[in-house]
């Protein structure tokens, strides 16, 4: 849903198959699954094209969009949304209105040009008061619980419907159309509850990206509109305290109990398997083009492109699960791009199966390092943990040169090659 949570889950999310089987790929190839038209008052209208958004489904192994796409989704598609606490989502959307500029708004309806054009000049509440009930309205009347039903019914919602005449259909959402319903407050306990789920390692701080800072914390303008916020998100209200309910019900514990080694003993060998390597040099290399098995990285950088590499951070280690042959000796590579900051290349550490080894830098042409470690392994799959003493911004804040990501460094494959 808009404004919780999902550019910062979407990149990890893409993370988990091919770089070419992902929603955000296939809607390059020309195809818009929705599609803008006048309705009979002249207002550009938002409207989902039922055969692309089946289509999308057989493009992609990851779809993810703002659309009603829940009611195409195949029976067997693992479905989530996130939800957050209403009044900081009205901020936030507000804000993000704030924030754009008008070459980014030049193809969006001529409502939401206007609610960007009127963000800049406009006090919140005035902006409520003018947007919340007219062109804005799906953006900030109770935009969850509109959201919600519309993935129940898809082009058949209508923006003019009392918000309170949705919110049976919006709570039986929530109890029937998602396997998670996750919490942007908890954002990485949701995440931990979706790996426990479908068999992926136990997931650590996760990258925020696209993050769209609150300047209200006790501010006049946001006490002035206190009022019209309560007014805007009372139905939202009564859905996300469902929601609360039901992650608490269905997933906290899970999410929280959900650690390493019921990963490795339910669900690495199974998962690893499905691993598909290509030789080079003697080495079966891994791609972050393919699937990452892992934790303590970015999303790609350059995905669809040849230059495609992985950040590792926010967190200052990586974890890299592959699949070996069990009882040979090997040396396990990751082709190393560049640094942040050059110092890093001195903070490496390396663990392999939770044990502390020496490692040892290779050259090759276009890499920075090859790093590289001398090991064994008594299972069919290993676990590879590369510590760094700190991740970092880079370039100076107010530039296009500035990258605000905590980065350790860049890789764009990983192995093992035969002793």
């Amino acid at each position: 849903m808009k404004k919780c949570g999902g550019s910062t889950f979407n990149h990890w999310l893409d993370t988990l198959t091919f770089d070419e089987r992902t929603h955000a790929l296939a809607g390059c190839k020309g195809y818009s699954v929705v599609d803008f038209r006048p309705d009979s008052v002249g207002t550009m209208q938002e409207m989902v094209i039922p055969s692309l958004a089946k289509a999308v489904f057989h493009w992609s192994d990851v779809v993810h969009s703002h659309g009603p796409l829940r009611m195409y989704a195949p029976d067997d598609t693992f479905c989530l949304t996130m939800l957050r606490d209403p009044v900081q989502r009205l901020i936030s959307q507000f804000l993000d209105f704030r924030r754009l500029r008008s070459i980014d708004i030049v193809n969006s309806p001529a409502a939401v040009q206007e609610c960007v054009e009127d963000s800049r000049h406009l006090p919140l509440r005035d902006f409520l008061e003018k947007h919340g009930q007219r062109g804005g309205r799906r953006y900030l009347d109770n935009y969850m619980t509109r959201a919600l039903v519309a993935g129940r019914i898809g082009n058949l919602i209508d923006d003019t419907i009392d918000a309170d005449r949705l919110c049976e259909a919006a709570l039986l959402s929530l109890e029937k159309d998602y396997d998670l319903v996750g919490l942007t407050e908890h954002l990485d306990l949701s995440r931990n509850a979706m790996c426990s789920m479908v068999g992926l390692p136990p997931a650590r701080q996760i990258p925020t990206i696209n993050i769209t800072r609150s300047v209200f914390q006790n501010d006049k303008e946001l006490r002035g509109a206190r009022d019209i916020l309560k007014s805007l998100t009372r139905v939202d209200r009564v859905v996300y305290d469902r929601a609360r309910q039901l992650f608490d019900r269905r997933h906290r514990l899970a999410a929280q109990s959900y650690e390493i080694d019921m990963f490795e003993s339910h669900h690495a060998a199974r998962l690893l398997a499905e691993a598909r390597g290509s030789v080079s040099d003697g080495a079966t290399r891994y791609s972050v083009r393919a699937p990452i098995v892992g934790s303590g990285y970015h999303g790609r950088d350059g995905g669809g492109m040849a230059s495609c590499a992985v950040w590792t951070g926010p967190d200052t280690r990586t974890t890299l699960y592959m699949p070996t042959p069990a009882n040979m000796p090997l040396s396990l590579i990751v082709w190393i791009r560049g640094y942040v900051d050059a110092r890093q290349r001195d903070q490496l550490r390396v663990r392999v199966d939770g044990r502390s080894v020496p490692h040892y830098f290779g050259v090759a042409d276009d890499y920075a390092d090859v790093l590289t470690v001398d090991t064994y392994s008594t299972r069919d799959f290993i676990r590879l943990e590369i510590d760094l003493d700190e991740t970092l911004e880079s370039g100076d804040p107010g530039t296009e040169f500035h990258d605000a990501r905590e980065r350790g460094f860049a890789f764009d494959s990983y192995g093992w090659r035969p002793l």
